[in-house]
Formats: structure tokens, C-alpha cells, sequence
């Protein structure tokens, strides 16, 4: 298994429709298990295979409380019932959410990693995850259920330089170093002088790259998503009294400096 880097808004991938899988073999299954440890990694609850880049209809799924994660092949949603608002977030969106409409009840099939049909009738959080993923599949993404279209909300904060990410995720692993070799008719818990902690972290720049955030920052405020607080609006923005007209800074990755905007633009 290993952790793959996570696609994130506005790559092309997201909007495409995911192929169905003819058959669940060990090349399903090795995405499928790469998906979860990536999702286990940013304690994701859901995570769809176009995020990491794969047009399939695979789908894993980990909520809180549940023992270990479950993969979903070519999952259907067959009925809803019901409606509720919630607020939500995507490991494609990382450091926003925004208050969307879900179902409360789902009807819904898939197969298993074995290739077993699965059915299932889901209500609150596994519902929300399933209707969420699905939509991944078919390109949707949770910006396009937003109750109000400018009601991104800030959730993470910017990388610090050599710093550590509020996405980084600390591990502390128990090492046993006590002698196995020798036979013993029960065992024996281990000394504690036996037991290595051994401390790691999976970095955030382990799953996105730098200007691939930099550019879901720049696309969300210029699709209009997210409007920046008056603080923010007034660092970037000043008045160029040699010129005579506004000259704001851009986000835009791709332009170096800034852009020369109409006064009276608006998103």
C-alpha cells in the first residue's frame, strides 16, 4: 500500500464521470487499498479513486467508530428519502466546508473488494458520505450544493514555512523488542524497558503540492465561493493615485505581481 496525492479543486479530473468496473481483481483491490491509507492518513471519512487521479467507480469509506474502512465498487444510490442541512467538507476543498442539503435515508448498492453484492439502507452520516461520493464519481463536487453560493468558510490555515500544517498528521508507533524466540506456555505482556515509541508524521505535502492549493485558493475566490474578510480585501487591494485607478493584487499563481482590475468589478 501506499498514500497518493490527492487531487484537488479546479483539476480537470474532478469533473469527469468515472468508468465502471468490469471486474474486481487484485488491480481494483491495490487502489482500493492505497485509497484507504490515503484517506486514513487525512482522517477523511470518504475519499472516490478520479481524487487520486483513477477514473473508476471505486469508492472507500471510514467512519468514526468503525474498525476499518470499506470499499465500495460501482456504488449506486437507488433511493432518498428526506432532507437535512449540513455542514460539510471535502479532501478535495482542503481547509473549507460549506452548509449543503443532504438526505437523511439512502438506498444504495455496490460490490465488495471481493466482488460480493452489497445492499444497504443508510441514514445521517454514512448516508452524507455515500450521497457525497457518489457524486464524486459522476463529477459532482459539494460546492455545487452549497445553500448559498458564497458561503465557503475558511477552515485550515496557510502553510508556515519549515512549519509545521494544521493537515499534518502525527503517529506514535509501539515497538515490542522483547525476545519471541523463546517459547513460553502463555505469553507474557511486554517489559516496558522492551517497548520503542517511535514518532512520525505524515506531512500534508506528502498528499498536495503547494500550487496545487495555491490554485484551489485562486479559483474559489474568482469563482466567487469565497469572499475574502475587509482585513484581507484592504491588504490587497490599494489605490494607485499616479495612475489614477485601483490596482489589485492577485492570487493567480500563473501572474506575477498582480492584475489591473475595472473599479466596478465584481464576481
Amino acid at each position: 500500500m501506499s498514500i497518493r496525492r490527492i487531487r484537488v479543486f479546479p483539476d480537470p479530473i474532478l469533473r469527469k464521470k468515472c468508468r465502471v468496473v468490469r471486474r474486481v481483481d487484485d488491480k481494483v483491490r491495490e487502489i482500493a487499498a492505497d485509497m484507504v491509507e490515503t484517506m486514513d492518513a487525512m482522517g477523511g471519512l470518504g475519499l472516490a479513486a478520479n481524487q487520486v487521479g483513477r477514473l473508476q467507480r471505486v469508492v472507500t469509506l471510514h467512519l468514526p467508530g468503525d474498525e476499518s474502512a470499506i470499499i465500495l465498487v460501482n456504488p449506486e444510490v437507488r433511493e432518498t428519502e428526506g432532507e437535512r442541512e449540513i455542514i460539510e467538507g471535502c479532501l478535495s476543498f482542503p481547509g473549507y466546508e460549506g452548509m449543503v442539503k443532504r438526505s437523511v435515508t439512502v438506498k444504495a448498492k455496490w460490490l465488495d473488494e471481493n466482488g460480493s453484492k452489497i445492499k444497504v439502507t443508510a441514514e445521517e452520516l454514512l448516508a452524507q458520505v455515500i450521497e457525497h461520493e457518489v457524486d464524486h464519481l459522476n463529477g459532482i463536487l459539494y460546492i455545487d450544493h452549497l445553500l448559498v453560493h458564497e458561503k465557503l468558510a475558511v477552515a485550515g490555515s496557510h502553510i508556515e514555512e519549515d512549519g509545521p500544517h494544521i493537515h499534518d498528521v502525527e503517529l506514535e508507533v509501539h515497538v515490542d523488542h522483547s525476545d519471541e524466540s523463546v517459547e513460553q506456555a502463555e505469553p507474557e505482556e511486554p517489559e516496558e524497558s522492551d517497548i520503542e515509541v517511535v514518532h512520525s508524521t505524515i506531512k500534508f505535502s506528502d498528499l498536495y503540492s503547494d500550487s496545487s492549493v495555491d490554485q484551489m485558493q485562486y479559483e474559489l475566490r474568482n469563482s466567487g465561493f469565497v469572499i475574502d474578510s475587509p482585513d484581507s480585501e484592504s491588504s490587497l487591494a490599494h489605490h494607485d493615485h499616479d495612475h489614477g485607478h485601483d490596482h489589485v493584487e492577485s492570487d493567480d499563481p500563473h501572474l506575477d505581481g498582480g492584475v489591473l482590475l475595472d473599479p466596478e468589478h465584481k464576481h
